[in-house]
């Protein structure tokens, strides 16, 4: 069942207050669903409370040797938060690239946005130790 509404809306997780309304910033359609997704792939196993499985657990595989099976295992754990907790969106193209010579973890996750109309949006996240 795909969830179409006009509108998306969720609260910024900053906290920073509105200067007019002296309130919490809200986040609309695109930017609301992209810091949800971003979220999840950045939240490890056990840190949301009464939700363990939430997130990508990515930071857990950080520490693991690396291999060439190591990246497509962080593109399933992505796909597969994503599919699981954010209904908002589809995911189109999940890209994990480890650079050696930096010792980073670049990730890119493409989603399309179910709404009216679809809209095709993506981040990109680089994990540094």
């Amino acid at each position: 069942m795909a969830l179409t509404s006009k509108s998306f809306r969720d609260f910024s997780l900053t906290f920073e207050k509105n200067a007019v309304t002296n309130d919490i910033l809200s986040l609309k359609n695109e930017a609301a669903i992209k810091e949800a997704v971003k979220n999840i792939v950045l939240y490890n196993f056990y840190e949301k409370p009464f939700d363990p499985a939430f997130g990508g657990n990515i930071i857990g595989l950080l520490f693991e040797n690396y291999s060439t099976g190591l990246t497509s295992e962080i593109e399933e754990r992505i796909t597969n938060a994503i599919q699981i907790h954010e209904p908002r969106v589809a995911v189109y193209e999940v890209m994990a690239d480890f650079e050696d010579d930096r010792n980073e973890l670049n990730i890119s996750v493409k989603y399309v946005i179910l709404g009216i109309p679809p809209k095709l949006d993506d981040i990109s996240l680089a994990f540094k130790p």
